[in-house]
């Protein structure tokens, strides 16, 4: 009986330093039915060359080219051609145990589980010092409600938003499509398959190698691309609101928040073109759902502040919004 195959997708773009070390280490994994997906989403570096080069090498690999249009479109690119019964997602400057597929799979088949999340090594770029993240627990078993809310409370348990990090049953995987933003778009995509998903499993072994770069998208001061935050929050508020309600109002507290912050981002940002305008749209969103927002028990202390933007003047909340993210 031949064992099932895993779709690894990796989006790629201006990782030409790394994408060798990452495409090896998924080539040399001890689970070998493996269908790799190399997703070139128009970067200009040497970077497609390089999966060209592997590709005559090895015939798992795949290779799609695509105009630009970030890493969510790429990966969605992938998900299309994708015939894995699982499928796995790996970023272009990241790098993967040479087991971790073998024990995902073994322990997703042993607990018939739909997702399973690893533990992972934070990598430091410049010094390439390695730190068990996230490990150290017995293994932790949800059901789709009981993820659901632990991705809603970041309570002591450790179910988290990364897909990298994780192995998800292929036709979870592909019922869903990364909404097309440039940051913060697996917070969703997460929240989604965990909704329809019967059982999740997390294990403390850590396989997956995260390097942690400095001009990388997540860890960049902040940049127009964050604005992103607030669409994918708004996204989360309303699979909530159908699919978990017990969890919407805190989370639409946590979305105005959200807003706050970034309005105060863009009006404090001297570098972000179009950041007025941004900024407006912004504070606009928050007033459309004013009434929706003082209706909610939850809301808290964005109870004053959104009294503030709506009846002060705008010198006056731009000062306190400021103060209040200093």
């Amino acid at each position: 009986m031949s064992k099932p195959t895993i779709s690894i997708i990796v989006a790629i773009y201006n990782v030409e330093k790394y994408i060798s070390k990452c495409i090896e280490s998924i080539l040399s994994q001890t689970y070998k039915n493996i269908e790799l997906i190399l997703v070139d989403d128009g970067s200009p570096d040497e970077s497609l060359g390089i999966c060209r080069r592997y590709a005559m090498m090895d015939n798992r690999i795949k290779i799609i080219t695509k105009a630009n249009g970030g890493q969510a479109s790429a990966r969605n690119a992938a998900l299309d051609i994708a015939k894995g019964e699982y499928i796995g997602f790996v970023d272009g400057d990241d790098w993967i145990e040479p087991n971790m597929y073998e024990v995902l799979i073994s322990a997703m088949i042993e607990n018939n589980a739909d997702i399973i999340q690893c533990s992972w090594y934070k990598v430091d770029a410049s010094s390439n010092q390695k730190t068990v993240t996230d490990g150290c627990f017995e293994k932790e078993f949800y059901t789709s409600d009981e993820g659901l809310d632990e991705l809603c409370t970041s309570t002591n348990k450790h179910l988290n938003t990364s897909v990298c990090s994780k192995l998800f049953r292929g036709d979870i995987a592909k019922q869903f499509r990364f909404t097309p933003v440039r940051a913060y778009e697996d917070d969703e995509y997460i929240f989604k398959t965990v909704s329809v998903a019967k059982s999740i499993i997390c294990i403390d072994t850590p396989l997956y190698n995260y390097l942690n770069r400095a001009n990388s998208t997540m860890t960049s001061a902040f940049n127009i691309n964050k604005i992103a935050l607030v669409t994918i929050q708004k996204n989360i508020c309303e699979l909530l609101k159908v699919r978990y309600p017990q969890r919407f109002y805190a989370m639409q507290k946590a979305l105005c928040s959200k807003q706050f912050y970034i309005l105060n981002c863009l009006l404090q940002s001297k570098s972000i073109p179009n950041a007025k305008e941004e900024a407006e749209k912004i504070k606009n969103e928050i007033l459309s759902s004013y009434g929706e927002y003082m209706n909610n028990h939850e809301m808290g202390n964005n109870r004053l502040m959104l009294l503030v933007v709506k009846y002060m003047p705008k010198m006056i909340w731009q000062l306190i919004l400021k103060v209040k993210f200093y």
